[in-house]
């Protein structure tokens, strides 16, 4: 894993791969830079400088080898080993999301849910608890990433909650700035914003 890659070249890592997962059996399993950044809405040269981060570099007639981005992509972002991941009050977007970790080869694992209504837990093939058991599961899993998705009102105590359990990583889906030490690294993921910028763009090319 690398340790110096930008915060967005990370993220558009992510992205890349998953997009170069539906083509990797192709018989000629190659890309060009452009045809990632027509499907991401980015730019050539920034893929091509992203590719570039990680050590990889094209053909001028063929482009990159898909199979050689996938396995370079997990070498700069992947862990060694695999790391447990939790869901705090995520229903269905936590179901969708589950989906994608579920094969051995990922190597993030979704290792609990929580909910504070337990008589409809909606993932199947995840182990579904209580809110109540949040700290006591946490550690004994040694779970130290979680997706966050509460009601305004309970973001900031079940934030401190997970904290004070070990997790050094949030995905924050609430609407509130989450007030937690520095060494814990959160990504807001500010659906309202999201949804806005739907609309505008929208209005525009009608």
């Amino acid at each position: 894993m690398l340790h110096s890659l930008p915060e967005q070249t990370v993220e558009r890592l992510s992205q890349y791969r998953r997009v170069l997962l539906n083509y990797q059996y192709l018989e000629h399993a190659f890309i060009f830079s452009h045809n990632l950044a027509r499907v991401l809405k980015t730019k050539p040269a920034t893929v091509r400088r992203d590719f570039m981060l990680i050590g990889v570099t094209g053909d001028v007639h063929k482009g990159y080898s898909i199979s050689e981005l996938i396995n370079k992509i997990g070498d700069a972002i992947d862990d060694d080993q695999p790391e447990k991941m939790c869901f705090v009050g995520i229903g269905h977007l936590g179901k969708a999301v589950s989906e994608y970790f579920t094969s051995d080869d990922k190597k993030l694992k979704v290792a609990a849910s929580f909910y504070f209504d337990m008589s409809h837990p909606l993932l199947t093939d995840v182990p579904c608890y209580s809110i109540t058991q949040l700290s006591e599961v946490i550690k004994q899993e040694k779970i130290f990433i979680c997706a966050l998705a509460v009601p305004r009102e309970f973001a900031k105590e079940i934030s401190m909650i997970l904290v004070n359990a070990g997790i050094i990583g949030i995905l924050n889906f609430t609407s509130v700035q989450l007030q937690v030490p520095a060494y814990v690294y959160v990504e807001n993921y500010d659906i309202i914003a999201k949804l806005e910028k739907i609309a505008y763009f929208m209005k525009v090319k009608r």
